[in-house]
């Protein structure tokens, strides 16, 4: 990402409730709906299936995204409803045939919403394309409520992840000279200490939670469009989620896989972890490695390749398993073992 010219403002999230029945009525003229069907049941309504193309997302390989964009035709909008792939697929096509975009996330598992690049998949990496800006962003608690509550709570991790990355960020600027912004670090550091002091509220997917999660996924995103990288909020925890896809070739929660990552990696980093374990026991986030679907041999496997992982992947920022040695099994060995 660069900031080389300026960028125009991210839309504001609309907070409420029933937030369909407020958007322009000429964006519903020939709209194309990519959704995933939980959601769209909930919103169908809204929509006329005589006039309305809907696309049920189901991968977002780069591959598929680009041949399901092309063919789109003439439209008046495109919404995105749902989950990541949903929002990430509707901006990707936004962006592609410069239409008006809708944003209605039904969870706020991860935050892709609130960026402007769409994230599609090569393989088991995650390669960021398009730049887009929503014409309507909407927060819908009733929504989001509908939803099972661990897929809300998922969402803190990535702004749990503040705490690991803003250490690689320190330790990139002692290390290799890299240009470190202590007014951002701090401002980030703000956001993260936000995060801890609520919860409860985290845990109840309360309206005052979705907000403060909604509202804490913003100032992230412009930290990180202020320095024009990720470091204010990502770094290694989730080099390791990436790692831990690419090698067993599975799906998961995304805020739980990297929730367990960043509890592994700020020890690695010599952190104490102990106000992490004991945000995602009082927020209701489990991130045990049975609850994340990870076995123990799994997790110390990806832990042993993470020096010759982040080599092949030049386009990760430095982190701790750029700069220390490559671990070993009996290393591994303690770091599944000391999980809480």
């Amino acid at each position: 990402m660069s900031n080389a010219t300026p960028l125009s403002p991210m839309a504001k999230p609309r907070f409420g409730r029933d937030l369909l029945s407020q958007v322009p009525n000429e964006l519903f003229q020939n709209p194309a709906v990519f959704v995933q069907p939980e959601p769209w049941s909930l919103v169908s309504r809204f929509f006329d299936p005589e006039r309305c193309h809907v696309h049920e997302v189901t991968s977002m390989e780069h591959e598929l995204v680009r041949s399901v964009a092309e063919p789109l035709g003439d439209r008046s909008a495109i919404f995105g409803i749902g989950g990541g792939s949903a929002i990430d697929m509707a901006k990707y096509v936004a962006a592609e045939h410069n239409l008006p975009l809708v944003l209605l996330p039904s969870i706020l598992s991860v935050d892709a919403a609130f960026t402007r690049a769409a994230a599609v998949r090569e393989g088991s990496l995650v390669r960021y394309l398009k730049s887009v800006v929503p014409d309507h962003l909407l927060i819908d608690f009733g929504l989001l409520k509908q939803a099972p509550p661990l897929l809300n709570r998922a969402g803190a991790a990535d702004v749990l992840s503040i705490f690991t990355a803003l250490w690689d960020w320190r330790e990139a600027s002692v290390v290799e000279g890299e240009p470190y912004d202590p007014k951002v670090a701090e401002q980030s550091r703000v956001l993260l200490d936000r995060l801890l002091s609520h919860a409860s509220q985290i845990r109840d997917c309360s309206d005052q939670g979705l907000r403060l999660l909604a509202e804490l996924f913003v100032g992230e995103v412009a930290l990180c469009e202020q320095v024009g990288t990720s470091r204010p909020e990502e770094g290694s925890e989730h080099y390791l989620a990436y790692c831990v896809e690419r090698l067993t070739g599975r799906s998961f929660i995304h805020g739980q896989l990297v929730g367990l990552c960043i509890d592994v990696v700020g020890r690695i980093q010599g952190q104490d972890v102990a106000p992490i374990r004991r945000f995602l026991k009082e927020a209701g986030l489990d991130c045990s490695l049975e609850a994340v679907g990870v076995t123990q041999d799994e997790l110390r496997k990806a832990l042993t390749m993470m020096k010759e992982f982040v080599a092949g992947e030049s386009h990760l920022l430095p982190g701790v398993f750029h700069f220390r040695p490559a671990i070993g099994a009996k290393e591994a060995d303690r770091l599944v073992a000391e999980l809480d």
